[in-house]
């Protein structure tokens, strides 16, 4: 007998370490706004009601986070690692924990827009994990660079630029309640082995979840504003 599978995150993605030396500041569960351009506002919930964020404000679990077109904002974790969302996006922080010398557990949601994030490398096997999800995709990263879309045709992409991605089949829940989301959306039963990007490696996961094969990028060809801006930032922050 057949059952029906709702997918309630998407599509996992693993992201694994690279050797790094860090000296994060632990014990803080908020996040810190520490940049911004443009319009960015705040809200409980999906629908808000919203009010204006700004930088130097900090943002705390249960948040959502809307960018207008043109804006930017960048959110520093306790760890020192960093998000920036592009324009036109939807964000939502589900858990914050950063105790020292205990796992820690980062977990969002992009529902839609443009996600860059630079991960230390505490994040991932007994140390914890990071994790994002798309309508398609969820991202569970550990120290590396990379840029996460989410089309509003629920499809994904994934740029890896330090580090490496695993990346795996959407998780899906038998029965019980669906969950509200902005795009409810219903995916086929078949299952598909996990797929490990390196760095420079680049997947294109379409709207009904079926992944393309892996393709290398030459970074020095990129020509997306959006990725520029991000490596010019972050190696400000070096």
């Amino acid at each position: 007998m057949s059952k029906k599978i709702l997918s309630i995150l998407g599509i996992s993605i693993a992201l694994f370490t690279v050797s790094a030396l860090v000296t994060p500041v632990f014990g803080l569960e908020k996040i810190r706004v520490t940049w911004q351009k443009g319009k960015t506002t705040i809200g409980s919930t999906q629908k808000g009601p919203w009010r204006t964020l700004k930088s130097g404000m900090t943002v705390t679990v249960g948040s959502f986070i809307k960018t207008d077109k043109n804006s930017r904002v960048e959110l520093a974790m306790p760890d020192n690692s960093i998000i920036r969302l592009g324009s036109d996006t939807l964000f939502e922080v589900n858990q914050a924990l950063f105790p020292q010398d205990k796992l820690r557990r980062f977990s969002s949601r992009l529902y839609i827009g443009k996600m860059w994030a630079r991960i230390t490398s505490v994040f991932g096997g007994r140390r914890g994990s990071f994790n994002t999800s798309t309508p398609t995709a969820v991202a569970g990263v550990r120290g590396t660079t990379y840029n996460l879309k989410a089309g509003a045709d629920r499809s994904t992409e994934i740029s890896v630029y330090e580090g490496k991605v695993g990346v795996g089949p959407p998780l899906i829940v038998e029965g019980g309640p669906k969950e509200e989301m902005v795009w409810p959306i219903q995916v086929s039963e078949k299952k598909w082995e996990e797929i490990i990007l390196g760095k420079l490696q680049r997947l294109y996961i379409g709207p009904d979840g079926e992944p393309g094969k892996p393709e290398s990028f030459d970074p020095l060809q990129e020509k997306d504003e959006w990725v520029i801006e991000n490596q010019k930032r972050d190696a400000l922050k070096q």
